[in-house]
Parts: structure tokens; sequence; C-alpha cells
């Protein structure tokens, strides 16, 4: 990755650019919250404990899940929604109140993921090696980068 890549990903990281309240809101009390929880007793990585928050936050959605995930990383979705997330290879029946983690955005789920930048109504997250896709019905395209 060049230097004005890793620039641009720690400005949007640290939420600078983001215009939408709620996504801004989104980047900081999920992807980026780094206070002590109870849960985190039993997880162990970060990568778990980043999919644990996202899937405790969108427990009232749809939470979906495709390429590779570590066990940890299961387990932890699996205790934050009650059950086994769904495992989806398409993104053609997803939408309205719909959250999708993508384990590989580079390899496995590359595919997928440049489905998802081109949908209408998907807010997407490019974490690195992970992505997250939201689909918001009433919301327009957004591609954020951290």
């Amino acid at each position: 990755m060049n230097l004005q890549k890793k620039i641009a990903r720690w400005w949007q990281g640290q939420g600078f650019g983001i215009q939408s309240r709620s996504d801004y809101e989104y980047l900081k009390d999920v992807i980026r919250e780094s206070l002590p929880y109870y849960a985190y007793d039993d997880i162990k990585s970060d990568g778990a404990r980043l999919i644990y928050r996202i899937c405790n936050h969108d427990r009232k959605r749809h939470v979906a899940m495709v390429g590779p995930f570590t066990a940890e990383e299961l387990t932890a979705a699996e205790k934050a929604l009650g059950s086994r997330p769904e495992r989806a290879d398409t993104l053609t029946h997803l939408h309205g109140r719909q959250t999708v983690i993508v384990g590989d955005i580079r390899h496995t789920g590359k595919e997928l993921w440049s489905l998802a930048l081109g949908s209408p109504h998907a807010i997407t997250w490019d974490m690195g090696d992970k992505g997250l896709i939201r689909f918001v019905e009433g919301r327009y395209e957004e591609h954020y980068c951290i």
C-alpha cells in the first residue's frame, strides 16, 4: 500500500471526511471502540472483538458473514447474536436491514466486495483485510477506507 493510501485510510479512520452523523457514530462507537467491555474476558483477538461489536450493535438487523473467519471470530459472532450468523455467497437476496461482514476482501471475498461497491443503498467500510457492508434503505451508496 502506498503512502497516499495509508494517509487517506488514517484520515477517514479518525472520522475526518465522514459527513453522515450516523456513519460517524458507527465508526466511533462500534468500529473504533477502545473501552473495556465485560464480554472481552472470553475474546482475545482484536478481529474477534470487532466482529463481536458489529454483531452486538446490529443484532436487530440481519447479519451475514462471507469468507474465511477464525473459530474465535465465529464464536464471538454467535455469542453476540445468540445464534450462528448466516453464511451468504451472493448479494442477490441481501437488501433492506442487512449487515454483511466480508472476511477477506482482497482474495476470497473480492468478487462479492466489488459487487457491493456498486450496489445502491450500500454503505461499505474497507478495514484493510476485512470489509463491512450495511444496506440502508433511503441512503445513497458510501464507501469508507479506514
